[in-house]
Formats: C-alpha cells, structure tokens, sequence
C-alpha cells in the first residue's frame, strides 16, 4: 500500500508572506491544525500547525495579522512522496517526531497531506502496516528526550 491510497487530497497551503490570520482562517474552513507553506511556484517551503500559531501569537504578544508565517513556520520540512510505500512514510513519522507529512510529486509540489489518523483509519485493509509497526512509530513519534541542565 503507497501513500496516495490513504492521503488526505483537499487541503488548504498558504504562502510564507501572508500573515498568521490566513493561515488561522485556511485551518478553521478546512478543519485542521496543518497546512503547506507553499512559494509562488507551488514548490513546499514550509509546514505551519495551529501549536506554531498559538506559541508565536503568545511568544510575540503581536496579533495575528502583523505575524508572518514565514516567520513561524517550520523548515527544512518532513515529507513524503505520493508514490512511497506507508512503511516508509511511518518511520520518517517516527524519525523526526511528526504526525503528519506532506505528501509531494517528485517536483517538490504538495499533492496531499498523511496523518498518523489516516494510517491508523485504515490498518485494518490489505498491505497496510501492521499494528505493531504503528505502535513502534507512534512509541517513535512520542518519546521524550531528556532535559539537560
């Protein structure tokens, strides 16, 4: 089973010079907390979460609409081709500690959005991953790492 069996295709993307205040209005039409930054080609610069918004809102102590998200959101970015195996998609989840990924075509351009809710939705089909291999990259995506002093 690939990527693009289970991705999320309709979703929304912002540019990086737009203020937070789009984002926020792109997340709550679309109902999610993720969204592809995108440049003037399409191409994915960036990933933006509603956790981003809320800690640079409370961070900076500006309002939304004189934040940038390009100043917020996160970069380089965890990916995924629309063509690659779930396996593959789970360990880069549990890698880099994301629940979710970009899903792009082979030119850098978003195609459609995985989440962990998507794989977890449809463990139950032929060629998805097992639940063990779940388990392990949702172990992988919540670890701790420890406070040094």
């Amino acid at each position: 089973m690939t990527v693009k069996d289970i991705m999320t295709t309709e979703f929304g993307a912002c540019a990086p010079e737009e203020p937070l205040s789009t984002a926020i209005r792109i997340m709550a039409d679309r109902e999610c907390g993720f969204i592809p930054v995108v440049d003037m080609h399409g191409t994915l610069v960036g990933v933006l979460t509603d956790r981003d918004v809320c800690k640079a809102a409370h961070v900076t102590q500006r309002a939304v609409t004189h934040i940038a998200v390009s100043d917020t959101m996160s970069s380089p970015v965890y990916s995924c081709f629309v063509d690659e195996p779930l396996t593959t998609a789970l360990a880069t989840m549990a890698k880099h500690q994301v629940r979710r990924l970009p899903v792009l075509d082979r030119s850098g351009h978003p195609h459609g959005v995985l989440s962990i809710d998507d794989i977890v939705r449809t463990s139950d089909r032929r060629g998805a991953p097992t639940s063990e291999d779940i388990v392990a990259a949702l172990k992988g995506i919540c670890r701790r790492h420890p406070v040094l002093v």
